[in-house]
């Protein structure tokens, strides 16, 4: 019984340490790409560690009800057992409303869009709307989601910069990143910090490694210029943030010499 009471308790310290240690400072601003893998890092052995204990339970509850161990011992773990099974249960059905309002957020686009165009690595597809807009939709294919009210608000440069940006999204598979953190805090008790932490950290780091990739790859200038004149249209202080940052620690290149092809326009 030793055995998946250690690796579960491992498990419960990392889902109540790792927010404790990894979400302190600033630093996660100044290296948000280091701070997204550790995060993960974190993540991914939590869930290993309560897939062991699930594991070692079984082992356990079987050589319990197959040996001369005792009934209550036999009886408590298949208990640990069944509640392990309990909570993948309710793992899988907390996914499905989220996959749903994905899914019903993304529909309500396809009615006004005004042109799809093959860039190779994804579709881009122009949509009319009032509101500044561009998302990388993932998939087979990806796509890349513009408003005319963007188009308008930028001048080319600065909508390469802002392409690049979702083109970061879909080559960094974030928006996986922010599924599984979305799921996870689905999953855990509301009294568990890792689930709201880590989908809080995974929301505002994929958005500046995202920016990091584009800042180099467009000029952090053009990126700058295009967040701010975002926040402007848009009234997100999210947008001004992330720009104040670039001006911060980025140098102020204004060519975009290493632009992928499939984002310019």
């Amino acid at each position: 019984m030793l055995l998946p009471l250690v690796l579960l308790l491992g498990a419960l310290t990392l889902a109540f340490g790792a927010p404790l240690l990894l979400a302190g400072g600033r630093w996660q601003v100044f290296r948000p790409a280091l701070a997204l893998g550790l995060w993960f890092s974190a993540f991914v052995l939590g869930v290993l560690l309560a897939c062991s204990a699930f594991v070692a339970s079984i082992v356990v509850a079987v050589d319990a009800s197959t040996t001369t161990g005792s009934f209550a011992a036999s009886l408590v773990a298949w208990g640990a057992v069944v509640v392990t099974a309990g909570v993948i249960a309710l793992a899988t059905g907390a996914s499905d409303p989220l996959v749903d309002s994905y899914r019903e957020n993304l529909r309500r686009l396809t009615p006004v869009a005004t042109s799809r165009e093959d860039r190779g690595a994804f579709t881009l597809v122009r949509f009319e709307s009032d509101d500044p807009v561009a998302v990388a939709v993932p998939g087979r294919p990806a796509e890349i989601l513009v408003s005319s009210a963007l188009e308008r608000a930028l001048t080319t440069a600065q909508l390469h910069a802002v392409l690049a940006h979702e083109y970061a999204h879909l080559r960094g598979r974030h928006g996986l990143l922010v599924r599984l953190a979305e799921l996870n805090e689905a999953c855990l008790p509301g009294f568990v910090p890792a689930g709201r932490s880590l989908r809080k950290a995974t929301l505002m780091l994929v958005e500046l490694v995202a920016d990091d990739v584009a800042a180099r790859q467009a000029g952090s200038a053009q990126l700058t210029v295009a967040l701010e004149r975002l926040a402007e249209a848009s009234g997100e202080a999210g947008f001004l943030a992330r720009a104040e940052r670039l001006r911060a620690i980025a140098p102020q290149r204004p060519d975009g010499a290493a632009l992928p092809t499939a984002v310019r326009v």
